[in-house]
């Protein structure tokens, strides 16, 4: 019996790699062309990592496997901030993988719309989201970058 521990030990998967990240509103970078979001909360609140590493505003992938990578970005603007009606706003978000090794930089995704809001409205909201499966090695690093950061909602 103690062999068969022995081997269950040996085959047993490490802690399941995760990331719950929320956004630190206190640090938005301005601009409205595309920018890295570096400022991430991921030990606070709903935020959680387990068997990656963050730094630097990345998510390093820390074991080779499939992961699900997603982005819920929400932009917002209220009437009393400014007229936004004259033009159109383009709300990109874009998920970009890094690999040092190759030094090579890939968007694995990107999602948004152009946006024109209307006066009559007092408050305007829209949400990107994107998702899905990737291959992932050891090392690699997710970022996320946006346009027009000063719109982020990070309720």
């Amino acid at each position: 019996e103690a062999l068969g521990m022995d081997l269950y030990k040996r085959n047993k998967p490490e802690k399941q790699p995760f990331a719950h990240l929320i956004i630190d509103d206190k640090n938005i970078p301005s601009g409205t062309r595309k920018v890295n979001l570096t400022s991430w909360h991921h030990d606070k609140g709903q935020a959680n990592l387990s068997n990656m590493t963050f730094n630097d505003g990345k998510l390093i992938v820390n074991q080779d496997g499939f992961y699900y990578l997603y982005a819920n970005i929400c932009f917002r603007h209220h009437e009393t901030s400014g007229n936004l009606t004259k033009r159109g706003l383009q709300l990109m978000v874009y998920m970009t993988k890094t690999n040092l090794k190759v030094r090579r930089s890939d968007v694995l995704m990107k999602g948004g719309s152009t946006k024109y809001w209307s006066g009559n409205s007092e408050f305007h909201f829209y949400s990107v989201n994107v998702g899905g499966f990737f291959k992932l090695k050891s090392g690699e690093m997710i970022s996320i970058q946006v346009s027009n950061p000063l719109l982020l909602d990070s309720s």
